[in-house]
């Protein structure tokens, strides 16, 4: 009977130990399917906040850009003419190949007006073209009497 407990104690203990080692592995394996997941949202967070910046960035480049075509004179106000504008090479480190263009357009009706689109495109990661930050703006010529 002595024999018995002593057989039956050491056969629980074998027991427990092979369930501690299942139960371990267990556990790391979470732990790592939980640092996979982590890790994934760092990354996604990390590209989210690239593309919040580059936007960012174009939007005020595409704002220096429409004060610099505005005050042009009104003759000088063209297509051709805003062609020789360029990003400078400061603004142009954040975005991957950026492509600006301006188009100016004459609106109908008195007086006598413009149409003026400034977009800025750019590349993303994955080497797409972004859809491009646009703004445009209208500028009218009053004549000497109004």
């Amino acid at each position: 009977m002595l024999v018995d407990r002593f057989t039956n104690q050491e056969s629980l203990t074998n027991r427990r130990r092979g369930s501690m080692f299942i139960e371990t592995a267990i556990g790391i394996a979470l732990a790592v399917v939980v640092m996979i997941a982590v890790a994934q949202l760092v990354a996604l967070v990390a590209r989210q906040r690239r593309e919040v910046s580059q936007t960012r960035s174009a939007n005020q480049e595409v704002a220096n850009v429409m004060e610099r075509v505005m005050v042009l004179p009104w003759d000088e106000l063209t297509t051709e003419t805003t062609a020789r504008f360029e990003l400078p090479d400061e603004s142009a480190v954040g975005l991957d190949d950026p492509q600006l263009s301006i188009t100016v357009t004459d609106a109908e009706g008195p007086p006598s007006s413009k149409t003026i689109e400034v977009a800025l495109a750019w590349r993303d990661q994955a080497d797409r073209l972004v859809d491009p930050v646009r703004l445009v703006a209208w500028r009218h010529q009053f004549s000497a009497g109004e």
